[in-house]
């Protein structure tokens, strides 16, 4: 208990008096400056006294409105106090915010209760602009005595917790044409038999077959001898590459296109942990490969690439448009050049450009996502899948890296992120239409080898197909 300003001044007049009376050698001033040393000494014990009381009578609770929330994300914190009898006093309740919120001044985290009242609540809005178990453990009260000669500071414990998690993709849907499908990175089997654990076919005995490979439920229920095979264990070289373009910034964030490729990315590093294959992976911008590892089967090659892909934020820049034209291979080109009629001047002028096939992939060769697919087929020396993770807006650069991979790689899967369900695809100069955008998937899914997926959050590619079949209709 601390006395105020106005304790102070008294105590000082009291004083005063006390020191005239003996300078002056009169009673008079002796008696004012013992009558308000009185008046102070009941004042200080009916502080006491209003202290106690609220200190044994008041609570306080705190709650937020939700118990969950991202980074950036606001919510509402309401704390109420209750007396269980009034005071005679006022005194102010003030929600304590914790340091890693950014919460309204104190003015709004406060509620005053005034003699006479039981119960007050106040409602703040506060930020949380980091990830983290957050908690409002502390509630202050300041209580005056009704003489304004004395405070207090109580504290009172409240336990209202919120879970605030970083951004992250909702809903992430991995499908084709808008229907979800199931694993894209799982078994793989070998095609061919030997030890192993995963049984493959049944088939007669022959002599040279071991008494250990005879199936005996078959053998008893076809009345001769049967042999059960299994598959042959076979690792395959997971050669994953990662565009983190600035045109892969769509999106809110922690939403954006990037973050949906991420985690199918991450998917796939999990499976390949899981199958204990071998992994390499790059990861590309606009301009260059800004990290490569790999290829390693070691046990800390997937927490490595792991880590990378979580750090790996797209570059601030402008977006790129959303090419429109549909790539179009070189033999289709050599195709329609030998369907130019005559030696017209049109015909002459554009036979050449489509003739030369090697003109044509020329303008992608130097690109960063054509150049790393082209390294990664180049360095498996075994059977391989390459996962390509990118956006549809550099249609012609994508669609001749998938061709060099099909030619090249065992197995191709390409996820794409669909720039018309992210943002503002739909800006002038950009196609934004999720059909055109299916055409192209479709059009790399009809490839050798190669599957194409669209990756997306899913009410987004619920709206889509809901509106495509209903122009369709």
């Amino acid at each position: 208990m601390l006395p105020t300003r106005r304790w102070a001044a008294l105590a000082g007049t009291a004083c005063f008096f006390a020191v005239f009376a003996v300078v002056l050698g009169e009673s008079a001033p002796l008696f004012a400056a013992g009558g308000l040393t009185a008046w102070l000494v009941v004042t200080q014990f009916d502080a006491v006294r209003t202290i106690t009381t609220a200190d044994s009578s008041l609570s306080a609770s705190v709650s937020v409105d939700s118990a969950t929330a991202f980074v950036g994300d606001r919510a509402a914190v309401t704390m109420t106090a209750t007396l269980s009898e009034p005071l005679d006093a006022p005194l102010d309740v003030e929600l304590v915010a914790p340091p890693s919120v950014d919460a309204p001044d104190r003015g709004r985290r406060t509620v005053t209760l005034e003699p006479g009242d039981t119960t007050g609540s106040t409602t703040c809005s506060v930020t949380f602009p980091i990830a983290g178990r957050i908690t409002f453990e502390t509630v202050q009260v300041r209580i005056e005595d009704r003489a304004g000669c004395f405070t207090e500071t109580l504290t009172l414990d409240a336990d209202a917790r919120c879970l605030v998690e970083p951004p992250s993709p909702e809903g992430v849907h991995v499908g084709q044409g808008g229907e979800l499908v199931g694993a894209t990175f799982g078994d793989h089997p070998s095609d061919r038999t030997g030890p192993g654990l995963v049984p493959h076919e049944t088939r007669q005995y022959v002599p040279g077959d071991t008494l250990s490979q005879i199936d005996w439920r078959t053998t008893a229920r076809m009345n001769q001898p049967y042999i059960r095979e299994f598959e042959t264990e076979s690792d395959y070289l997971l050669s994953l590459v990662v565009d983190c373009g600035a045109h892969m910034n769509r999106g809110p964030t922690g939403r954006t296109m990037l973050s949906y490729g991420r985690e199918v990315a991450l998917g796939c590093v999990n499976a390949a942990e899981s199958h204990g294959d071998p992994i390499s992976a790059q990861i590309v911008d606009e301009t260059a490969t800004v990290w490569e590892f790999g290829p390693s089967s070691s046990s800390n090659a997937y927490q490595t690439i792991r880590r990378e892909l979580l750090a790996t934020e797209p570059k601030s820049g402008t977006h790129r448009a959303v090419e429109s034209s549909r790539p179009v291979a070189p033999t289709d080109a050599r195709k329609r050049s030998q369907a130019l009629d005559g030696d017209s001047a049109f015909s002459t002028t554009l036979r050449p450009f489509l003739f030369d096939g090697t003109s044509y992939v020329s303008r992608v060769s130097d690109r960063p996502l054509f150049d790393a697919v082209k390294t990664s087929c180049a360095t498996a020396d075994r059977e391989d899948h390459l996962v390509v993770v990118t956006d549809d807006s550099a249609k012609v650069e994508t669609y001749e890296a998938v061709v060099v991979a099909a030619e090249r790689s065992s197995q191709t899967t390409v996820f794409l992120t669909p720039n018309a369900l992210f943002g503002d695809a739909t800006a002038p100069g950009e196609s934004g239409g999720f059909a055109e955008f299916e055409e192209f998937r479709k059009r790399l899914d009809r490839l050798p080898n190669v599957t194409a997926y669209e990756v997306a959050p899913r009410t987004a590619i619920e709206l889509a197909t809901a509106e495509t079949a209903a122009t369709v209709e």
